[in-house]
Formats: C-alpha cells, sequence, structure tokens
C-alpha cells in the first residue's frame, strides 16, 4: 500500500474509532440531564391579550429535585395610558402546576385578600415565584403521596411539570371595571441527583 494511502487509511480510521468513542461515552451519561449549555438558558414563555403582556421565566429548563425551581411571572401595560391601576387577588399571578408524568395536579392555595397594583406603560411588573401551601382540603389531594412530598418539600420533587401562569384581574376601562385574563406557560423538568 502506497505511503499517502495509508496515512489517509489511519486518519480515516482514527476518526471513525474517536467517534465510537464519543458515541459510546455520551450513552453512558445521566439522560435525565440536559447539555450544559442548554441548561444555562432560561426558558421564556409570553402572551399578549389586549393591552397586556403577560410572560414567565423560568431560569433554566432543567433543575435537579435539591435545587430551587426559580420562576419570574411579568407583567406589562402596552395600552394608550400613562397608567392602569389593577384590582387583584394578593397578587395578579396564579399558577397552575401539573406534574406530567404521574397526571398529577397540585392544587396551590392563595389568600384572597384584595389588592391594587399600579402598572406603568411599557414597564415590566414582576414577581418570583414562591412555593406556597397545597390544599389539603381536598380529600384527594390529601390522600396523594406525591402531592404531599411536594407540599413537604423546599423544591420541586423529580418529575417533568406544565407550569401555567394566570394573570387575572379588573382594570378601570372607559369609565367601568373590565376582567381580563391572560395565560401562558411553560414545562420544565426536574430529575434526581
Amino acid at each position: 500500500m502506497p505511503e499517502l494511502q495509508q496515512s489517509t487509511f489511519r486518519a480515516v480510521w482514527l476518526g471513525a474509532v474517536l467517534a465510537a468513542a464519543m458515541v459510546l461515552t455520551a450513552g453512558c451519561t445521566d439522560k435525565a440531564a440536559p447539555e450544559s449549555a442548554e441548561a444555562a438558558k432560561p426558558l421564556v414563555a409570553e402572551t399578549q391579550s389586549g393591552d397586556f403582556l403577560l410572560r414567565l421565566v423560568s431560569e433554566k429548563p432543567f433543575y435537579y429535585s435539591d435545587e430551587e425551581v426559580k420562576l419570574t411571572a411579568k407583567l406589562k401595560y402596552i395600552g394608550e395610558k400613562d397608567r392602569v391601576t389593577l384590582s387583584h387577588k394578593s397578587s395578579p399571578f396564579q399558577y397552575r402546576i401539573q406534574e406530567m408524568t404521574r397526571g398529577v395536579d397540585i392544587p396551590l392555595t392563595m389568600e384572597a385578600i384584595t389588592r391594587e397594583t399600579e402598572l406603568k406603560r411599557d414597564h415590566w411588573y414582576d414577581e418570583s415565584f414562591v412555593k406556597a401551601g397545597v390544599d389539603l382540603f381536598d380529600e384527594a389531594a390529601r390522600d396523594n403521596e406525591f402531592i404531599r412530598s411536594f407540599e413537604e418539600s423546599d423544591t420541586f420533587p423529580a418529575g417533568e411539570y406544565e407550569i401555567e401562569l394566570n394573570s387575572d384581574f379588573y382594570v378601570q376601562m372607559d369609565g367601568e371595571e373590565v376582567q381580563q385574563l391572560v395565560t401562558t406557560g411553560l414545562i420544565i423538568t426536574v430529575g434526581k441527583k
């Protein structure tokens, strides 16, 4: 075999061996954990309804079960007025969380206190998600082991979560109070460490 063909053969063979080693090594990693570059990117969902933009941001799409899930709800008024006042429950944001692999809705509680929040045009109003209590008045929720583990932990148990953010409020429009409901959502994964 001529020397040029032999060195080309060695280069192709070495490349094939390296590629096979990379594939085999990749198969040995934790499949629940995403690529590190993807895991570092925030996950964003946004919806516009009338004069309002609702945005839900997760710091990343994948968390480990010992990490705090970091979510931020944001609302922006984009209408013609300089500012508007919203009337809402204790927060203009309500979360609905479902663990998808188990098909379990997690009944979160919220205070029924009425509050007002003023929004300036083109400025975001935001609140960080706080893992509040679970409504255990529901007998099915009280008897569900997964819901109890969610409620007793500071973090999310391992699973795949659909997180729906609703912003339900009233705003004065042309002299009358008009209800607004804006919804968006995203999916995050929580894996075991």
